[in-house]
């Protein structure tokens, strides 16, 4: 018996939403995880495949792990193979009933990270990160629509030719549950960003104190309001706070901020901004940040929160979707689709009274969160490696 892990889908992922994503990084978590369990497995990667990121080239570096090929669903599996799919979308849960009648002996498991996508609603806002056709509102609401009937349609039929389904959050386990699934489980998701993490400071070190936002180059990490309510907080506050924001490059920072009304010198003078950086780069900003904001309008676990939460800060939440479960009572929560919401938040964590009150719960919760990790990691690998 093999394990072979599903590597190509990351590949494609990240080529198409940026370098690295929450899915790509559970994905390479649970390969460390793996073999820190000793257990063996195979990584599917397209041929030609060559590690561009340092956590990759630690990760594989001997190349003993990958075997290469055009597509999953022409592999020469085995009876009594597992094919482990960590990342999950749409377009590899077509292939699976490809792959399930050609390999009816196939053991295949898959991790589902969230619904496609848990927004619950349409978000005209989301226009400002598109260009030409695509920005118009009628455009990007029949394709809303269009993308949640499909999923609807389809889903029923892809999900049947799985073994199990490992999800990351009791939210995305009740949207995922269907009577065609044969066996779901829900584990809380883990993370290799820790405190124990020395740090490398970015190229652009942060500017003294600073908030950090992270993925802001994602329409669902809700950038524009978190901006809009960061500029009306400095009014009202009378502060020259910096907000520093990662997974987006400047050009298209000033050009959204543009189609926002915000000034050239609020932006100059307030915000700073990152590319996608390496987790030793994330680490530092992690751990030099006053807290953190992440008012993602819907997630399947959220694991930005984890990770600051690794580094004893605070986070600024939406209470939308799977958030609140991920940390429950210890951090404030805002509407993420309420500007007002997430300014308030904002003024709240600026008293350093509070801010301290959320720091020391956040302490707590990480001594929590470290033994959940531990255990679901634990089940999760007994999941794979047994029957």
């Amino acid at each position: 018996m093999n394990i072979y892990i599903d590597y190509t889908t990351v590949e494609d992922l990240e080529k198409d939403i940026g370098t690295y994503t929450g899915a790509g990084n559970y994905t390479r978590d649970l390969i460390s995880a793996l073999k820190d369990n000793g257990i063996e497995g195979k990584l599917l990667v397209y041929k030609g495949f060559i590690p561009s990121k340092r956590w990759e080239r630690d990760l594989l570096a001997d190349g003993s792990m990958t075997v290469g090929t055009q597509d999953i669903t022409g592999f020469g599996f085995s009876d009594g193979d597992i094919l482990l799919l960590p990342a999950v979308t749409g377009r590899i849960l077509a292939k699976i009933s490809r792959i399930r009648k050609k390999h009816p002996r196939l053991k295949i498991y898959a991790v589902i990270h969230d619904r496609q996508h848990n927004i619950p609603r349409f978000d005209p806002m989301d226009r400002y990160f598109h260009e030409g056709i695509a920005r118009f509102v009628p455009v990007l609401f029949a394709k809303y629509i269009l993308k949640k009937l499909a999923y609807d349609l389809l889903y029923p039929g892809w999900i049947k030719s799985i073994d199990k389904v490992f999800t990351v959050s009791n939210h995305t386990l009740q949207a995922l549950s269907h009577k065609n699934l044969k066996r779901i489980t829900y584990f809380y998701q883990f993370t290799s960003i820790t405190e124990r993490i020395s740090g490398k400071a970015p190229e652009k070190a942060g500017p003294g104190e600073y908030i950090l936002l992270v993925s802001g180059g994602r329409p669902e990490k809700n950038l524009g309001r978190a901006l809009l309510a960061f500029r009306d907080f400095c009014k009202e506050a009378d502060t020259d706070s910096k907000l520093c924001i990662t997974g987006i490059d400047r050009k298209k920072l000033i050009h959204i901020a543009g189609r926002l009304k915000l000034t050239r010198k609020f932006m100059e003078d307030h915000v700073l901004s990152y590319g996608y950086v390496e987790r030793e780069e994330l680490a530092y900003l992690y751990r030099n940040c006053r807290y953190v904001i992440f008012v993602s309008k819907g997630e399947g676990f959220g694991l930005p929160v984890l990770e600051a939460i690794q580094f004893g800060k605070t986070v600024l939440c939406s209470r939308q979707s799977s958030m609140p479960e991920v940390c429950g009572s210890i951090l404030y929560y805002v509407d993420a689709f309420n500007v007002a919401s997430i300014r308030e938040g904002m003024l709240y964590l600026n008293d350093d009274r509070n801010l301290s009150y959320r720091e020391k719960l956040a302490e707590k919760k990480k001594k929590i969160m470290d033994e959940q990790m531990k255990l679901d990691q634990q089940v999760l690998m007994e999941e794979i490696a047994g029957e």
